[in-house]
């Protein structure tokens, strides 16, 4: 993440704006690398972040339920797909729309297929870069109009009367 920073200063414009989404950005995987027994601790787990911030982290991407008398906060697979989803959204507006994720692979700790079926999902087009330097690198470009993948179908098994 800090490797966009420098990217970032020389827009004076809109500097502020792209830093408060970096920000956002990072205490969003900071959240996402919380292991479950983690997630219940708050604010030892984001230092130095605002209350309001944590609060509304919480809300959406995590949900609070009771297990052994004890309220117990837990993420969902559906939940973590979302802040995945939501990681990868902000990404792409940071990064103009397209989006090297190798880094990300390794910032977030989710793996490479995961987050490519994701831009795909979410209309990017996925492909490795050719270069000496670049060489293997992953890119996701969000391209206009958006056209998102065929709806997939699945046939159940019997019909109820």
């Amino acid at each position: 993440m800090l490797s966009r920073l420098p990217i970032v200063i020389e827009d004076d414009n809109l500097a502020h704006l792209y830093l408060s989404e970096l920000l956002y950005i990072s205490y969003l995987i900071s959240l996402l690398r919380l292991s479950p027994k983690s997630l219940g601790n708050k604010k030892t787990s984001f230092p130095n972040t605002p209350s309001v911030v944590i609060d509304r982290m919480y809300k959406k991407f995590t949900s609070v339920g009771q297990r052994d008398g004890k309220l117990r906060t837990s993420m969902s697979d559906k939940q973590r797909n979302q802040l995945i989803a939501h990681i990868l959204a902000l990404t792409l507006i940071v990064d103009k729309y397209c989006v090297r994720y190798s880094e990300l692979c390794k910032d977030t700790g989710v793996k490479s297929r995961v987050l490519s079926d994701t831009y795909r999902s979410m209309g990017c087009s996925v492909s490795k870069l050719k270069g000496d330097q670049q060489k293997g690198q992953m890119v996701a470009i969000l391209k206009l109009p958006v056209k998102l993948p065929p709806l997939v179908l699945r046939k159940g098994g019997k019909k109820r009367d």
